[in-house]
């Protein structure tokens, strides 16, 4: 009920008064042209996740769009408060960008290959859905699925109600610590390892890809990368 009346008001709101800018507050619009501009001139931050307890100098690449600064960070704010369908498309269109950084190989690393990966989406916790009525990543998949990209709701969360805003490196590392499950795969994708690339909307230390993308190897999947909307360059 809450998260159907905090839409309802921003619509209303949209539609009586002059909408204001995400990025800048300037009067007339959702986000303006110069912060359009902004975001879109993307950083893509590539760095490398190490999964060493896994395999000796295993590491996948890690692409993200833009870095988590103003006006992308509130962005994805007010996108996570509200599901805005405008900003669901422009940040699933960053994501695509930071994607297609990824390199693209198929298991038999044939030149000639070039079948879109599968994305797999970092599920939200239960608790978060429920407080906002959706799940942000599964409605940014469903614009990439626009694309042609297959999506595959592989992951399932099993973690515990609370924010990992507020920890620090070694605790997100803790907290992330079986925090998914594999769901059902298809039998068939066995025999046809389609490359994945695991996605979610803002990453920090890596901890939460680093959990998810453990579990997929595991389970057998060919992860090639991860991709974010926002995140920071590690030092």
């Amino acid at each position: 009920m809450r998260s159907f009346l905090q839409k309802f008001v921003t619509e209303i709101s949209d539609l009586v008064l002059a909408r204001e800018c995400i990025g800048c507050q300037s009067l007339g619009t959702l986000i303006c042209a110069h912060c359009l501009a902004t975001v879109q001139n993307r950083a893509h931050i590539l760095r490398d996740l190490r999964f060493d307890d896994l395999a000796e100098d295993l590491r996948i690449p890690l692409a993200i769009a833009h870095r988590y600064a103003p006006p992308v960070d509130a962005m994805i704010y007010r996108y996570k408060d509200n599901a805005i369908p405008e900003l669901a498309r422009l940040l699933a269109n960053l994501l695509s960008g930071a994607i297609a950084q990824i390199p693209r190989v198929n298991p038999q690393f044939d030149p000639e290959f070039d079948q879109l990966p599968i994305l797999i989406p970092i599920p939200s916790r239960k608790s978060s859905i429920r407080q906002r009525g959706f799940d942000p990543m599964s409605l940014i998949a469903d614009q990439l699925a626009h694309y042609g990209y297959p999506i595959a709701p592989w992951l399932v969360d099993q973690r515990g109600a609370g924010r990992s805003k507020t920890l620090g490196s070694a605790d997100r590392m803790h907290a992330a610590h079986d925090a998914f499950r594999v769901g059902r795969i298809p039998e068939r994708y066995a025999f046809n390892p389609i490359p994945v690339i695991v996605i979610d909307d803002v990453t920090t230390s890596g901890a939460t890809f680093n959990a998810a993308v453990s579990q997929l190897l595991l389970a057998g999947v060919h992860v090639i990368g991860c991709a974010a909307v926002a995140g920071v360059r590690k030092r």
